[in-house]
C-alpha cells in the first residue's frame, strides 16, 4: 500500500509543479469573469450516456456538499493522514477547492480525488481559470456534458504520454460544486475509462 501512496504522491507532485509553472507564467494576464460557466447560454452541454452501474463499491457520502458517488471499482480510500500528507507535500487543491477524500485502485493505478467548493465569490471561475492554465496545445481538451441531467465540465490533460488527468466539475443545486479528479495510466486506458464512467454516472446530490 505504501508503494501506491508513493505513486499517487509522485503523480500529484508532477501535476502540482505543472500547475505552479503555468500559474506563474500567465496568471496576471488573465481576467476571471464573474459569470457562472454553467449558466452561460452560449455553451452547449451535450448529453453523455455512460451505461449501467457495474460497480461493486459502496456509495461514498460527502456530507459537507450533500453529494454521494461511487469511487472507481476496486479502489481503496486513503486514510485522512495519507490524504493530508499528500496535500501538504504537493499543495494540491489548496486555495481552489476543499479536498474531502482520495481513493486508489492498487491494480490499475487509478487515483480519484473528491472535493467541493461553495457556489459563491467566483470560486468556480477561479478554479476553471486555474485548470485552463495547464493547456499546452495537444495535451488538453475541455468538454461540456449533462450526465443524468446534471451539467458537468470535463478537462482532460495528458502528461508525458504515460498518465492522463481528468478534472470533472458538477453543477450543484445545493450551494456547492462537486469536483472529481481522476489520474490514470495510458497503459490501462480501457479499464480506466470503464471505472471512471461508472464513477461519474453515480454522482447524486441532496441525499
Amino acid at each position: 500500500m505504501r508503494r501506491d501512496i508513493f505513486y499517487l504522491l509522485l503523480v500529484l507532485l508532477l501535476l502540482s509543479c505543472t500547475k505552479n509553472k503555468k500559474v506563474n507564467e500567465t496568471y496576471n494576464n488573465d481576467a476571471v469573469s464573474d459569470a457562472d460557466f454553467f449558466s452561460n447560454k452560449e455553451i452547449n452541454f451535450k448529453k453523455l450516456e455512460l451505461g449501467s452501474d457495474i460497480s461493486t463499491n459502496e456509495r461514498y457520502f460527502i456530507t459537507n456538499a450533500s453529494v454521494s458517488f461511487i469511487p472507481p471499482i476496486n479502489s481503496i480510500k486513503l486514510t485522512d493522514k495519507d490524504r493530508d500528507d499528500i496535500i501538504s507535500k504537493t499543495g494540491y487543491g489548496k486555495g481552489y477547492f476543499d479536498v474531502d477524500s482520495m481513493f486508489i485502485d492498487e491494480k490499475v493505478k487509478i487515483t480519484c480525488l473528491a472535493g467541493y467548493t461553495k457556489k459563491e465569490g467566483g470560486n468556480i471561475n477561479s478554479l476553471i481559470s486555474f485548470i485552463r492554465k495547464m493547456n499546452n496545445g495537444d495535451n488538453f481538451t475541455e468538454e461540456y456534458y449533462t450526465i443524468n441531467g446534471k451539467k458537468n465540465i470535463q478537462f482532460k490533460i495528458s502528461m508525458n504520454n504515460a498518465t492522463s488527468i481528468l478534472y470533472t466539475i458538477f453543477e450543484s443545486n445545493n450551494g456547492y460544486y462537486f469536483i472529481l479528479n481522476y489520474t490514470f495510466p495510458v497503459s490501462y486506458l480501457e479499464d480506466s475509462l470503464i471505472r471512471i464512467a461508472n464513477s461519474l454516472n453515480s454522482v447524486n446530490f441532496s441525499f
